[in-house]
């Protein structure tokens, strides 16, 4: 039997709730159980500027927490599982043989339609509408990866499994509206919700309040308190349903991961604890169910460095009585840059994290082993002595030193796709127009590719010929340009 300590759980969390400064945007830590909440703690205010304090009642988005729900949804309106998605959106040329529980599973190599604008130099404020959103993101014609070979993030499958409900006439937000529990799922972000604050960004020094233009989806609208969430969560995991949504889904070759549908496992001891996180500008929101015990930890904040999946384990780890089984690793590997033989595969080693394909995770030491706390970005990696190698997302991974080489002028040219243009110009690439025109240089990382800094990301640039490139991010890597003019 497993004793639990709620009232050091309770200190852990107050700990978290201290850090986020009186004047500043805050959050909100619940502990609870199927019988209801042992522990409110919150920090910080509403709005910055203002005092009113953040409760447990305070409305934020939960952003991807809107997974693990939207996947209950498809699970209780009976769609098959194993279809594939083309034949349910007929409409849309969906790219490769995807099924709805690959989509669902990280699993369908779809690429991010967030990050596919970023790569055509649309920032996060640049609106878009669902139709037209949906029809240009299912015709793109490549995946960053075969069906089933690989767990990666990528928010797509979820945009096109709420399209073939849509399709049957079911819409989510009217499920989530007769569930009860009051949670909000707007389309948009501009679309009123009672209660809603804003989320808080750090820019130049300052809180400002965040923003996004492009239609939410089910993989990140809902809009709720803690409470609402507590209370979503202790109902939810009691159902049948659940325990199918955190079944790990296999690759299609057997091996195991550890993402269902719309939630991830995290190992805490001899506990194996589903949950899930999220982040939209300004947002940041966790959670994590012990179903089997019928309790739970959820985080809910409205600052951008709330860190609130952390704090969910954290908290979680202290409630089950399980000392930290893994180390933060600390300068496993010697930092810098390293790439795949061939590919866009790249990563910058950093003392204890690792930046690969310009997304940041943690890293812990665990044996003769570096690996990452997250499921849909598994990372195991060691430093050979003259490479990286392990796995990355369960595939493979061998990854050299970056060795440096300029483009000697063999890139400079006008490059456009689907409408988009950027000009490079020796070692610098020109991105955007007129005083919105950003210019970096071309970072060279080896076999004909480079980095370059453009909406504050860095995006891998990969000569694919004379004149065609590819541009990558860790959620979508089919984006070619082609070049007009030198």
């Amino acid at each position: 039997m497993t004793f639990l300590h709620w009232s050091a759980a309770a200190e852990q969390a107050q700990g978290i709730c201290d850090a986020w400064p009186a004047d500043g945007p805050g959050g909100a830590i619940l502990g609870f159980d199927r019988n209801g909440i042992h522990f409110a703690l919150t920090g910080g205010v509403e709005r910055v500027g203002e005092h009113k304090a953040f409760t447990s009642e305070t409305v934020v988005r939960w952003a991807s927490v809107t997974k693990h729900v939207f996947a209950a949804f498809v699970l209780d309106s009976g769609l098959p599982l194993d279809a594939p998605l083309g034949s349910l959106l007929p409409m849309h040329a969906v790219p490769g043989a995807v099924t709805v529980r690959q989509a669902l599973a990280m699993q369908g190599g779809l690429p991010d339609t967030r990050e596919m604008l970023t790569l055509l130099g649309m920032g996060g404020e640049v609106d878009t509408r669902a139709a037209r959103l949906l029809d240009w993101s299912a015709g793109v014609g490549r995946l960053n990866a075969e069906p089933g070979t690989e767990v990666a993030y990528s928010n797509a499958g979820y945009r096109l499994v709420e399209a073939a409900q849509e399709a049957r006439g079911l819409r989510f937000a009217d499920w989530v509206k007769a569930q009860g529990h009051g949670i909000a799922a707007p389309d948009y972000w501009n679309e009123p919700v009672a209660g809603l604050v804003p989320g808080h960004v750090m820019q130049n020094g300052a809180w400002v309040q965040g923003g996004q233009g492009m239609h939410l989806s089910a993989a990140g609208a809902l809009a709720g308190s803690a409470t609402q969430l507590a209370s979503w969560l202790a109902d939810v995991m009691g159902r049948d349903a659940f325990k199918t949504m955190a079944q790990p889904v296999p690759l299609r070759d057997g091996r195991a991961t550890g993402y269902g549908l719309g939630l991830r496992m995290t190992r805490i001891g001899d506990h194996l604890v589903p949950g899930h996180g999220g982040a939209q500008s300004g947002y940041r929101s966790g959670f994590l169910v012990d179903p089997a015990l019928g309790v739970g930890i959820c985080v809910v904040t409205n600052r951008d460095d709330g860190e609130a999946s952390a704090a969910a384990e954290a908290v979680m780890t202290v409630l089950l009585g399980v000392l930290p089984d893994a180390a933060p690793a600390q300068d496993w590997a010697p930092p810098g840059f390293y790439v795949a033989k061939d590919g866009n595969l790249w990563a910058e080693v950093r003392s204890s994290t690792i930046v690969v394909r310009d997304a940041e995770e943690k890293l812990y030491t665990s044996g003769d082993w570096t690996i990452s706390h997250a499921p849909q970005s598994e990372i195991r990696l060691r430093w050979t002595g003259e490479v990286l190698e392990g796995e990355i997302g369960h595939l493979p991974a061998r990854l050299y030193p970056a060795q440096g080489e300029p483009t000697g002028g063999t890139l400079d040219g006008w490059w456009e796709c689907d409408g988009a243009t950027f000009r490079i110009q020796g070692e610098q690439v020109h991105w955007g127009a007129g005083p919105r025109t950003e210019r970096c240089n071309l970072v060279p990382l080896g076999g004909g590719r480079w980095l370059f800094h453009a909406l504050g990301r860095r995006i891998c640039l990969r000569r694919l010929g004379t004149d065609r490139v590819e541009l990558s991010l860790s959620r979508a890597r089919v984006i070619e340009y082609v070049r007009l003019s030198a």
